[in-house]
């Protein structure tokens, strides 16, 4: 069990809704349910953690309408989408719009908690990512124009010599560029310098990522 993760349930079938809230509560974990899409989307709040155990057809906005309305808004959640209808047309497009898993009532409790566990796993390590990336952006954004501008060069595997010509500066501006930018990074090393570049590169294409593999494969 996640602390402070909450798995959120969206279900209009109170019976359902009522019956998957005890079912999760008894696994141990936070549980927050909901009749509807709008209701749902009026109290999510801001610092979410957990995952989203989602009814596909509810009158309204469906599942999959919510779904996708969050993906517009940056909601990052992992999503465990069911459904009382046997409808691969469904299933495909949930898939497409980064669904994690797609589950057909009725469902054994046995199958529901590994959903629901890989599920929270995968936003704890989303959370890791973000809280990382957080932290190199931080540093990066203490960098000035200049800073910057010699940092895609050290990428770029440029030697001083090569960025003193390129930047139309001396070797020892380059040198006291590179100092500086070590300083405010917390760097000792030009080995470390590029390590934390790329993983910052890295943290950043996944964050802007829309679509997410599902978790599990039967």
């Amino acid at each position: 069990m996640q602390t402070n993760s909450t798995v959120f349930v969206v279900d209009d079938n109170a019976d359902m809704r009522d019956s998957l809230g005890m079912l999760v509560d008894a696994m141990g974990h936070a549980v927050r349910t909901f009749g509807s899409a709008a209701e749902f989307r009026a109290a999510l709040p801001l610092d979410r953690r957990g995952c989203l155990v989602l009814d596909v057809k509810m009158p309204g906005e469906s599942g999959l309408e919510l779904y996708e309305a969050l993906l517009r808004d940056g909601v990052r959640l992992p999503v465990i989408f069911m459904t009382a209808h046997a409808d691969v047309r469904v299933a495909v497009a949930a898939m497409k719009t980064g669904a994690i898993e797609f589950l057909e009532k009725p469902f054994d409790r046995r199958t529901l908690q590994d959903r629901i566990e890989k599920a929270l796993e995968i936003d704890r390590q989303w959370c890791d990512r973000e809280r990382e990336f957080d932290q190199i952006d931080l540093k990066i954004s203490k960098l000035t124009e200049r800073e910057r501008e010699t940092l895609e060069l050290v990428i770029a595997g440029e030697s001083n010599k090569s960025m003193a010509t390129k930047l139309f500066i001396s070797e020892r501006a380059v040198e006291m560029r590179r100092a500086s930018m070590m300083r405010k990074l917390g760097v000792k090393s030009t080995a470390e310098l590029l390590r934390l570049a790329v993983t910052h590169r890295v943290l950043r294409e996944v964050r802007h990522a829309t679509q997410f593999e599902p978790f599990m494969s039967d």
